[in-house]
């Protein structure tokens, strides 16, 4: 009767510990895939974020554009919030998550901010602009019952990618006074008060940058 009583008292301790331990281990388990999701669902926003629209963006049509005061529309994508728990809007064979690895409803939210940085890297001969687009996405996961009150009754995952692409010529012409008033005078040469002049023979081509103004 004493050895049946104290294995039952041993089993009155452990058992809670081994419980807490192994709805821990579930949790983190969840909580490691629904980061995995979020992570991956900002490298999506990254690369459509990077799909390139040639007559938007580099054409000489968009150029003149810009430099007429009218530069054409280009697109900043946001991901859909559906790809952290579904499959959409992704085709076969991707599939749907399943019960479990879906995130808390309502915790799932995604954004894009695209605009323009000026790299000072000491990699760089001279200031480069570039186009950046900032992809962030979110999303959280409920605690069980037990871990609520050292967790929180839900764990937050968020996941943030920085994306960089040559800027749009809207952006060249915007900046790059130079190039601005190159087209300007292209388009109408009654704009160009320059002393008309013949070029002389380039023996070394010029290397240095264009000035920046933006």
């Amino acid at each position: 009767m004493r050895a049946r009583g104290q294995a039952l008292i041993e089993t009155a301790i452990a058992l809670p510990v081994f419980l807490l331990v192994m709805f821990g281990v579930v949790w983190a388990m969840q909580a490691g895939v629904l980061g995995e999701r979020v992570e991956l669902v900002a490298r999506y926003g990254g690369m459509v974020s990077a799909r390139i629209n040639p007559y938007q963006q580099y054409s000489v049509y968009a150029a003149y554009s810009a430099a007429a005061g009218a530069p054409l529309p280009t697109s900043c994508v946001t991901p859909p919030p559906d790809l952290i728990g579904n499959a959409g809007p992704l085709a076969a064979p991707a599939t749907a998550t399943q019960p479990f690895w879906q995130p808390a409803a309502g915790s799932t939210a995604t954004g894009a901010t695209c605009g323009k940085v000026l790299s000072n890297s000491s990699d760089l001969s001279a200031p480069m602009l570039l186009g950046r687009t900032a992809i962030t996405v979110e999303a959280a996961n409920e605690s069980p019952a037990m871990l609520a009150p050292l967790f929180g009754p839900q764990r937050e995952r968020i996941a943030t990618l920085n994306q960089f692409e040559s800027p749009d010529m809207a952006t060249l012409i915007g900046c790059y006074a130079e190039l601005q008033a190159a087209f300007e005078h292209s388009v109408d040469p009654t704009t160009d008060t320059s002393t008309p002049s013949v070029p002389s023979v380039i023996g070394t081509p010029a290397s240095g940058p264009l000035a920046l103004s933006c």
